[in-house]
């Protein structure tokens, strides 16, 4: 198994289980002991997990975008619903921009029924399944992969988007509170942000996990979306807020 494969395999396994011993990892990886141990030293010096007494923890940081075989178990049956949800908002003929983020893939089942679709994206696992509908034609950004994301991010990637111009922007985050929209990574904020500023309305995609939330880069405020998607009703303060900045709430 490549490097890569293992430390995904790892950080998927502690993110059902939160906290393993060494010898259990070295049981489901296959590895050597003096493997894990490299790759365990990696994953720390990431501030992805923590190691003590003969125990590897997965660090609860708000400042970390895991991989995305890692983020699509998370809250997997709410994504689905939100998906469910937010595909109201599309219609034949449409231009759509589909950000790489695992509750937007789960979108992508749900266009089939739609004719004459245009979807742009930075997702490469959104493009494979998108590969397979014939109703629908698929751009899909230039730019730098990052290892495990799933996502092709970068300024060649901003800038292509400048090619298009979208009915709907659909985006998730990482993160709300009642003022702002967080993300904990700057170069997937880049992205998102140039696909709203050339699409005519953006629809947030977000689970109730991510609610009540910060992380270290605010993407933007809710000025900026026409609808928020969720699974569950937010508290009074969110939903104040985004009454405010005349937010439609679906949930």
């Amino acid at each position: 198994m490549y490097k890569n494969d293992r430390l995904n395999l790892i950080l998927e396994v502690l993110g059902r289980r939160k906290k393993m011993s060494v010898k259990e990892l070295q049981s489901i990886t296959y590895a050597s002991t003096s493997t894990l141990r490299r790759d365990i030293i990696t994953l720390e010096n990431d501030h992805k997990i923590i190691r003590k007494y003969g125990q590897v923890e997965l660090v609860k940081s708000k400042n970390i975008e895991f991989p995305y075989l890692f983020r699509k178990q998370e809250n997997e049956q709410a994504k689905k619903q939100i998906a469910d949800l937010a595909v109201d908002f599309v219609g034949d003929n449409m231009a759509l921009f589909l950000d790489s983020s695992t509750t937007v893939t789960q979108m992508i089942p749900f266009l089939a029924k739609y004719k004459h679709l245009i979807v742009i994206t930075n997702g490469i696992y959104d493009a494979i399944q998108l590969n397979n509908m014939p109703n629908i034609k698929t751009m899909v950004t230039s730019g730098r992969l990052e290892p495990g994301s799933g996502s092709i991010l970068g300024n060649v990637a901003v800038e292509y988007l400048n090619n298009f111009r979208a009915d709907l922007c659909f985006i998730s985050c990482s993160s709300v509170d009642n003022q702002s929209i967080y993300m904990s990574n700057e170069e997937q904020a880049s992205v998102k942000r140039r696909m709203q500023e050339s699409s005519k309305q953006t629809i947030l995609l977000c689970d109730a996990s991510k609610i009540g939330r910060t992380d270290y880069f605010r993407l933007n405020d809710f000025s900026t979306i026409s609808a928020f998607v969720t699974d569950a009703k937010p508290d009074q303060s969110l939903i104040t807020s985004l009454a405010e900045s005349d937010v439609e709430l679906v949930y």
